[in-house]
């Protein structure tokens, strides 16, 4: 008998047979996956059916199998993806917004502080609630004093509108406010999310620097010294540090030479922000030139003083009024231009335009502010060492003016008019001494305060720095040119 064993062959046969099933099937499976995760192209428009080849096998079992797998993995396919271009979908998202209806939107309104006015009363008449603005205006007054808020201040309101519904008027809610004081500080008050207000201060740094502003009269003082670098304000505290020592309607010539040192303040970008202090200013005119610093006395009391330490300052101002002509001049015989005959005049007339500033001459306690016969409005002050100063003809007076006030040097007081017996708008101002008329523009008046032994070294200390900081300075009109030193202004002298 032969060795060959014909069950066991068959075996071998049967377990071949199933080995290629199997491997068959596992090349379909794998057919179908890589056929049904193929990308498919943005053209495309019909879904890719999946093709399943028929499977020959002897085994009908392993055929209903193959099958069966086939159709399950159709059944799991995911369906074709619906592709949509990026305009598609911002167009969507934009539809969020400018479909609504009822949208809240923040705008800005700018106000202005009318003459008379409150915040409250600005809130108001913006349209906002009146709890809400008490609410931001309690806040505001952590920060601030609304005392301070003057007429011509401009807020810049930031309000919340939505529209009503069916023709009614919209919403209005008050998001913040903001306004700047000063050049240095800004104030804002802002809703925060709790709806309760908050107040914030933003201080803005500025950089300090000494400059010099020189020249000569060709037009006048207040025009060549802008032209020059100054500023108004530089300007204005000039007149006040001269007004002792020069009378400005008389004697400012043209060929006068100037020469003032004060601090500037200025911005990242270099622009003039602020002006200072001055610390020295200079005056050549007729007669002695006129030159004066700022000094600090221990006791805190600033003032400008010579070279030698004499006070710049005197009793009364040779003139309580900037910018005027002189007009008439004081008199003991002189032509009424309305009466038409030869009368006394017992001070100066200085013609300046209606509404000019009128100032005290010096500090005291005014004793009349009212209507007085041909004078018109009129105020009297009284000052030390039996001095009394007269203002005539006003067009009315400065706010708290009144009998028993005390003003200091300087303080506005009133303005010019044409009240009372007047030919036109002027200031009519008189200087009496122990009850008699005097002249106030030759008057020999006491200085202010003087400096003790112990001061006079601590003040040419002082001086002789001032003098280096006015050598070193930059000129203020901001030229290459080195301003010039006056060959007299040593300070020492």
């Amino acid at each position: 008998m032969s060795s060959f064993d014909v069950s066991r062959a068959d075996a071998h046969r049967t377990r071949g047979l199933v080995a290629a099933a199997s491997l068959s099937l596992s090349a379909i499976l794998l057919f179908a996956l890589m056929t049904g995760h193929e990308p498919q192209s943005d053209a495309a428009t019909l879904e890719r059916e999946p093709v399943t080849e028929p499977i020959q096998v002897s085994n009908d079992t392993q055929t209903t199998e193959a099958t069966t797998v086939a159709e399950r993995h159709r059944a799991t396919e995911p369906p074709a993806m619906s592709l949509a271009f990026p305009s598609d979908i911002i167009a969507l998202n934009d539809a969020a917004f400018l479909d609504c209806t009822r949208c809240a939107t923040t705008i800005q309104v700018e106000r202005e502080v009318p003459r008379g006015g409150t915040l409250a009363g600005l809130l108001d008449d913006a349209g906002i609630d009146r709890v809400e603005a008490a609410r931001a205006i309690s806040a505001l007054n952590t920060l601030y004093d609304l005392r301070y808020l003057r007429a011509g201040q401009d807020i810049r309101l930031y309000v919340e509108t939505t529209p009503g519904l069916d023709g009614e008027a919209a919403e209005l809610r008050l998001n913040g406010l903001s306004f700047r004081p000063d050049v240095e500080r800004s104030i804002t008050v802002a809703r925060t999310w709790n709806d309760e207000y908050r107040a914030r201060e933003t201080i803005a740094q500025f950089d300090r620097e000494m400059v010099r502003s020189t020249g000569e009269i060709t037009t006048s003082l207040y025009v060549d010294a802008l032209n020059a670098g100054a500023t108004d304000r530089v300007v204005v505290e000039l007149a006040g540090v001269l007004a002792y020592a020069i009378d400005f309607q008389r004697s400012i010539q043209p060929g006068d030479g100037f020469d003032i040192v004060f601090e500037r303040f200025v911005d990242e970008e270099g622009d003039t922000a602020r002006t200072g202090d001055i610390l020295y200013a200079r005056y050549e005119g007729r007669g002695e030139p006129k030159e004066f610093f700022r000094y600090e006395t221990p006791d805190g009391i600033v003032g400008y003083y010579s070279g030698d330490g004499a006070s710049a300052q005197r009793l009364l101002m040779l003139t309580p009024i900037n910018g005027a002509r002189l007009s008439s001049h004081f008199s003991r015989a002189r032509r009424h231009p309305i009466l038409g005959y030869t009368r006394r005049h017992n001070g100066t007339d200085f013609a300046a335009p209606r509404g000019t500033p009128v100032y005290a001459a010096g500090n005291g306690v005014v004793e009349r502010a009212n209507r007085y016969g041909s004078f018109g409005n009129y105020v009297r002050i009284r000052h030390a060492n039996g001095f009394e100063t007269a203002y005539a003809h006003l067009n009315g007076f400065a706010r708290n003016i009144r009998a028993g006030t005390r003003v200091t040097q300087g303080q506005v007081i009133a303005y010019v008019g044409t009240t009372g017996r007047s030919t036109g708008p002027h200031l009519h101002y008189e200087v009496h001494h122990n009850g008699t008329p005097v002249n106030p523009m030759t008057l020999d008046l006491p200085t202010g305060r003087q400096l003790n032994e112990d001061e006079i070294p601590l003040f040419e200390a002082e001086r002789d720095r001032i003098l280096a900081i006015r050598d070193a300075a930059a000129n203020a009109a901001g030229t290459s040119d080195t301003p010039q030193v006056a060959e007299n202004g040593s300070g020492a002298q």
